[in-house]
């Protein structure tokens, strides 16, 4: 009776590992391009400021280059919430008042919001309060 019992309990194992498999896609998110809904395309007719408060998940507090930039869902204990900003490759540091005056509103070609920690990853601790990239036109 227990060798039934034993024999059926494996069984009943083996078919649920069996069926609860994971398809993993192939890459990871860092390495994968980001999904046409994750990109906004800006208008070139209004500030840096406006084009962020227009992106998904990034919340905008007042106007001009000392406007508060931080991502929906991300907090700091540090109290500095500002995401990493990322033009065209290169991290900047001064935040988003160095950004509004490196960045020509005009030669913005898309602008990236980076929230999850798959994506990330490559960032490291500086990305902890998620990443804003920004691509700007190529001449």
């Amino acid at each position: 009776m227990k060798a039934i019992f034993h024999t059926m309990a494996a069984g009943l194992f083996l078919f649920l590992i069996g069926s609860c498999g994971v398809s993993r896609q192939p890459g990871t998110s860092a390495e994968r391009e980001a999904r046409p809904a994750d990109i906004y395309e800006p208008d070139n007719t209004i500030t840096l400021a406006d084009h962020l408060r227009r992106v998904s998940g990034v919340q905008v507090q007042g106007n001009g280059p000392n406007a508060t930039i931080t991502i929906r869902g991300r907090t700091s204990i540090y109290g500095n919430n500002e995401p990493l900003f990322v033009i065209n490759g290169q991290p900047v540091t001064g935040g988003f008042q160095e950004v509004s005056q490196l960045v020509p509103v005009q030669e913005i070609k898309a602008i990236r919001v980076l929230k999850n920690p798959d994506e990330l990853g490559i960032y490291g601790v500086r990305g902890a309060n998620g990443v804003i990239e920004i691509d700007l036109k190529k001449d």
